[in-house]
């Protein structure tokens, strides 16, 4: 009998130096194992053959998968603007962390974290007021948007999408 050879499996190659590397068109650097862009610092997950952005919330899920209005690409992103605008007035306020954004990078700059208590009290009366103008859908926002939870499909979804029509409103986002 003859022996067959077995193919060794080949495995991608861990990026070891912490230089800037050009992929395509997004500058990258890598910090304690993990990738992100120049631009916005944003976290990128290396795919089977393309580069993609990590998603950390489920509202920016709904976003990237155009759940929150598959038919109208503008409607969508309005509706996750004015998610994402109640998400930072409640990480401002002291409600919540960020899902999307890593606040210890205040440390780094001068002033960083003074800067963001002096905003607290102004954020708060802000954000009490856009969770009024949600009326009875309140606790769908602090579901989805705060606590980072998903609301399903069906009824509860409808409702999320109408709450945030009326943020909309209320943020005054065209």
């Amino acid at each position: 009998m003859v022996k067959k050879n077995k193919k060794k499996n080949k495995k991608e190659k861990q990026y070891v130096s912490t230089e800037i590397k050009d992929l395509g068109s997004q500058q990258l650097f890598q910090l304690d194992g993990k990738l992100y862009r120049t631009g916005d610092f944003r976290q990128m997950v290396m795919g089977l053959k393309h580069l993609y952005c990590k998603i950390n919330s489920v509202l920016e899920n709904y976003y990237f998968r155009n759940q929150l209005d598959p038919k109208n690409h503008k409607r969508n992103a309005l509706r996750y603007v004015a998610g994402m605008k109640i998400e930072y007035l409640a990480v401002y306020s002291g409600k919540t962390r960020s899902q999307t954004f890593n606040w210890d990078r205040l440390q780094g700059i001068p002033l960083g974290s003074e800067l963001f208590n002096v905003q607290k009290y102004d954020a708060e009366f802000e954000y009490n007021e856009a969770m009024k103008s949600t009326k009875k859908y309140q606790s769908i926002v602090w579901e989805v948007i705060i606590d980072n939870k998903p609301c399903g499909r069906g009824k509860k979804f409808e409702n999320f999408k109408e709450s945030l029509d009326m943020l909309i409103e209320h943020f005054d986002i065209k």
